[in-house]
């Protein structure tokens, strides 16, 4: 019997085993990313006591799947290997993978990729976003090759959990864009060198900064060290970038009154690489920085977005309208809103 098959029988008899598999899978989940942990923090953190749970943590004892210490809970090495094939049954079972089917259509781009749950409300799910788009990540890496990376949180993530067993050559990282107006930490030249040190790579940075007068902007692209890495970035191979809502990047990178009041005449929805675009994918405006052109997205070969957060939904679908040759990573509240758009 195909196990599709199998699934849906389970499902329809036995919903009580369906969703002691979950719950067995979540509370694997939860040990790994928090080990040691105890019963109590274990319990809140999936919003239960430690008293409900207490019998799982004794049978994924018995099974030999944790180990439990005085200081908390581990996940033992079988563990580890029924978390990554329970990640599949789980996704099969809560119907995830006909979902990222439903989400590449609608969006009409290379593929789609979800994590289970709400990034906004879940700090787990928003690693397991970056984990998982670290993954994707990894597996486009060859030898001779350039990749680019922007800034943000959730790039910054991307770069903590990269890693590969295997060893390149001549791989160059380089930022995305210049600075523009974020914290030192998740600028995209400390997500660049992070990214780079990870996998045993070069990198180069581009300092430039942001929100200066256009005369300035256009002289400091003749320097030698940034016209070199422009060029470079007319050549990447992989561009790893995030989406945001046009009006909440507008303020965070601090853009004058006026050009806030100008973006939301023009209805601005989304903010990528720099860019800002309306709710049909017309790019609008641009940050005074220097970086990845849009004319250049037509030579990359592969892309990969990182974006989720229910209030993201619409600049996803936005920016789509505008570019489709990217792999977008996401989670399963913001996947469900976006296929709710029209």
């Amino acid at each position: 019997m195909e196990a599709d098959r199998v699934l849906k029988i389970l499902k329809l008899v036995a919903q009580e085993a369906r969703e002691k598999i979950l719950k067995r899978y979540l509370l694997l989940k939860v040990i790994k990313d928090n080990e040691p942990i105890g019963r109590r923090v274990l319990g809140q953190k999936i919003n239960e006591t430690e008293r409900k749970i207490r019998s799982e943590i004794d049978d994924l004892r018995d099974l030999g799947l944790i180990i439990v210490e005085t200081n908390g809970m581990f996940i033992s090495k079988k563990g580890q290997e029924v978390i990554e094939d329970l990640e599949e049954l789980s996704y099969t079972l809560k119907g995830i993978k006909e979902l990222e089917e439903k989400l590449k259509d609608k969006l009409k781009i290379n593929s789609a990729y979800i994590v289970e749950g709400d990034s906004g409300k879940e700090k787990i799910v928003f690693k397991e976003l970056g984990k998982k788009t670290a993954k994707i990540a990894s597996e486009f890496l060859t030898s001779n090759m350039k990749i680019a990376i922007m800034g943000g949180t959730t790039m910054a993530v991307v770069a903590e959990y990269l890693k590969t067993e295997k060893s390149y050559k001549n791989i160059t990282v380089l930022p995305g864009r210049g600075g523009l107006g974020e914290s030192m930490d998740i600028q995209a030249n400390s997500v660049a060198s992070k990214f780079a040190k990870k996998i045993g790579a070069n990198y180069k940075l581009l300092h430039v900064p942001d929100n200066i007068r256009p005369d300035i902007l256009e002289a400091l692209k003749t320097n030698v060290q940034v016209k070199e890495i422009l060029d470079d970035l007319k050549e990447i191979d992989l561009l790893l970038f995030g989406i945001g809502r046009a009006e909440d990047m507008a303020a965070r990178r601090k853009l004058s009154e006026i050009k806030q009041d100008e973006l939301k005449l023009k209805n601005a929805k989304a903010e990528a690489l720099g860019f800002y675009f309306d709710n049909v994918g017309n790019p609008i405006m641009h940050s005074t920085s220097v970086g990845i052109a849009l004319d250049d997205l037509k030579s990359i070969e592969n892309s990969i977005c990182a974006s989720a957060g229910i209030k993201k939904a619409k600049a996803i679908y936005a920016f789509s309208k505008y570019y489709k040759n990217y792999t977008l990573v996401t989670d399963e509240v913001t996947a469900k809103e976006i296929l709710k758009q029209k």
